[in-house]
């Protein structure tokens, strides 16, 4: 085997472990240098046109009119024959999509054009696998990237329900991975409002948008858009691409893409398609999350009652707090009833489960109770009546119960606090540090016969009984602490001498905001205090 037969075989065995152009132009033009009378050897890379846009050399270094005039095949004759060149032989090939390259040897007058001229080509064939390989290389990259931030887009705007969290980040996602800047419209009515916006360069998108003329037609576009890839220029090259927010037959709005780059390297058209639909489907869930989440607390508000009662001496609140993850009416409810003897009855309870059930059986113990605590009966009374209802119907739910009743005592009130395996009551006397009442008792609905948990204290002016549902003691952080050993003492400490509208609206809101995730389950808190 002769030495270039060596040659090219060692190049061959070489292409597969090349990883950049550098490396290329070091493996196969060193070689050209070695045929007989080769004082310089050019590689050039260029597009479809005539434009240069690399040089690679080795020898003699490039020079750029006689590599222009040389790869268009006219003539340099006055440059070759001042560097004491008599031959150049030159061959072109075109790459892949618009890119392709020449390479060229320039020979002394000892030098054959002929022999040079076929070990050039061999040396092009293997500078052009080598190149496609580059180019699958860097596609195959290209895309694992772009799968991956797929995904990771998918599991970010999955993570969250909130539409204008999902806006910021879709907007966050796509800079600076996909685009130099990422504008989110909402379009209703064909009109588009920008909603979230970024940019590589925070300062030039806020001069960007502050020009009226930009901004109407960035809004113009939003507007407008359609199902198809929308592309334009603004000024200073920005390429911009629309992309329509569109998910289950819905339209929610328009995304635009501003690339600051050459066209060349703005991702493909089906890569920002799919991106944007799975954005739009995060949007839409949002959408779908909020409109069952108002219906369930409209439904939920319907097993409340509209108002409290007013009576002499006393001062009701209560505050209701629909769970954040939860899709279904809950089970919570609480009440007031007034006496005509000048006794007045608080009730709360707490259903098992969710649900059209749940929510059946809620509103019929609330009203069951109220009901029969008016006309007289004492709260065991009361609660064995609505225990035998349950057990009569045959159902499987059951559900806690706490009564509270007040009856007038001198400046103050006697209480008989009667409970259903309910969390006991929260005493919060004048000027003292807060007080847990007893519980007791078992839930509604277990057994044939109730067993009721009694007890009996006073409240004095000043004085507030809290009533809630677990909802408020069971709220847990992200690691697993309950709000009533991490949180409530302290809580209940700041809000000392509170009056009950305060109480039942910063407890709720404690519980809600302890931790990261909000309230799991639904909170029902109902304060009575005795007014000075």
């Amino acid at each position: 085997m002769s030495d270039w037969a060596v040659t090219i075989h060692r190049l061959w065995a070489s292409v597969s472990s090349i990883a950049s152009r550098e490396e290329l132009a070091g493996l196969v033009l060193p070689p050209l240098l070695e045929l007989p009378g080769a004082v310089g050897a050019w590689g050039l890379r260029h597009t479809t046109g005539e434009r240069i846009t690399e040089f690679r050399w080795a020898g003699l270094p490039v020079d750029d009119r006689a590599a222009l005039a040389l790869a268009a095949g006219e003539p340099a004759g006055a440059w070759l024959a001042e560097h004491g060149i008599a031959h150049a032989a030159v061959t072109r090939f075109e790459g892949n999509g618009d890119v392709g390259g020449t390479m060229m040897v320039l020979l002394d007058a000892t030098g054959d054009p002929e022999q040079a001229g076929l070990a050039l080509k061999q040396v092009a064939d293997v500078t052009r696998e080598a190149i496609r390989r580059l180019a699958a290389h860097r596609a195959e990259q290209a895309q694992q990237t772009r799968d991956a931030l797929l995904a990771e887009a998918s599991l970010q705007m999955d993570a969250v329900l909130d539409r204008a969290q999902t806006m910021r980040r879709v907007a966050r996602m796509a800079v600076p991975a996909i685009a130099e800047g990422c504008l989110v419209y909402l379009v209703d009515d064909d009109k588009a409002e920008l909603r979230s916006a970024v940019h590589i360069d925070m300062r030039r998108l806020s001069a960007l948008l502050a020009d009226e003329e930009v901004a109407g037609r960035l809004a113009e576009l939003a507007a407008a858009a359609v199902s198809v890839r929308t592309e334009a220029l603004l000024p200073g090259n920005r390429i911009v691409d629309v992309q329509v927010l569109r998910a289950r037959g819905r339209t929610s709005g328009v995304l635009i893409f501003m690339f600051d780059r050459p066209a060349a390297d703005v991702p493909p058209a089906h890569f920002l398609r799919d991106l944007t639909h799975r954005a739009a489907l995060a949007l839409d869930n949002g959408e779908l999350y909020e409109q069952r989440r108002r219906e369930v607390v409209a439904m939920q508000q319907h097993l409340l009652p509209r108002r409290l009662p007013r009576a002499d001496g006393l001062e009701f609140a209560a505050s209701y707090t629909v769970g954040d993850r939860v899709m279904e009416v809950g089970g919570d409810f609480y009440d007031v009833v007034l006496r005509a003897d000048g006794v007045a009855g608080a009730l709360i309870g707490d259903v098992c489960g969710r649900g059209v059930d749940a929510a059946a059986l809620t509103g019929m113990a609330r009203h069951t109770l109220g009901a029969l605590l008016q006309e007289g009966l004492s709260p065991a009374r009361a609660l064995s009546r609505l225990n035998e209802s349950l057990r009569r119907e045959g159902s499987w739910r059951f559900l806690t119960a706490g009564i509270a009743l007040f009856r007038p005592d001198g400046d103050g009130f006697a209480v008989q606090w009667s409970s259903c395996g309910h969390p006991p009551p929260l005493i919060l006397r004048r000027g003292a540090a807060a007080e847990h009442g007893r519980g007791g008792g078992i839930p509604i609905g277990v057994l044939p016969r109730l067993r009721v948990g009694r007890s009996r204290f006073r409240l004095g002016p000043g004085d507030t009984l809290v009533m809630y549902t677990d909802g408020l003691t069971e709220s847990r952080d992200p690691e697993g602490r309950m709000f009533e050993d991490a949180a409530l003492p302290q809580v209940l400490e700041r809000l000392r001498d509170a009056p009950p509208e305060t109480l039942v609206r910063e407890l709720s809101a404690a519980a809600a905001g302890f931790g990261s995730s909000g309230a799991d389950d639904d909170i029902a808190v109902l304060a009575i205090g005795v007014t000075p």
